[in-house]
């Protein structure tokens, strides 16, 4: 009888252990459930800040490609400018030699309230 009690608890024991076990696994898959929907609602939210990063970057190449253009057209603009002084200024001393009323003209002092106006700090960019 003796036994049959000790076999019965090991079988209850078993049973108990099995059932433990099997509880474990039941919360684990619970878990693991859990986890899995908080992985995909985070991918979520990474791939909606990543496809915001995306349009992001194609604005802003967008933008560099646009400034690049536009700086190249304001070279291109500065450069004819300095020509066109260069231009003027080589045709300034061509006329101041090869006329004498233009170099007489030139030699004159500038009148004090005209020379006011190019001694500005601001007319001569501070200097």
């Amino acid at each position: 009888m003796q036994a049959r009690l000790i076999i019965l608890g090991l079988i209850v024991m078993a049973f108990m252990g099995l059932g433990l076990v099997a509880y474990h696994y039941k919360v684990e898959a619970r878990d693991a459930q859990t986890a899995e929907r908080a992985a995909k609602a985070d991918l979520k939210v990474a791939l909606d800040v990543n496809t915001a990063n995306q349009e992001t970057i194609g604005r802003l190449q967008a933008q560099a490609a646009t400034d690049a253009k536009l700086t190249a057209k304001l070279a291109e603009q500065l450069a004819a400018a300095n020509q066109a002084f260069i231009d003027n200024n080589a045709a300034l001393a061509a006329l101041k030699d090869a006329n004498a009323d233009v170099r007489n003209f030139l030699a004159l002092p500038v009148p004090p309230d005209l020379r006011k106006l190019y001694d500005k700090p601001e007319a001569t960019g501070g200097r």
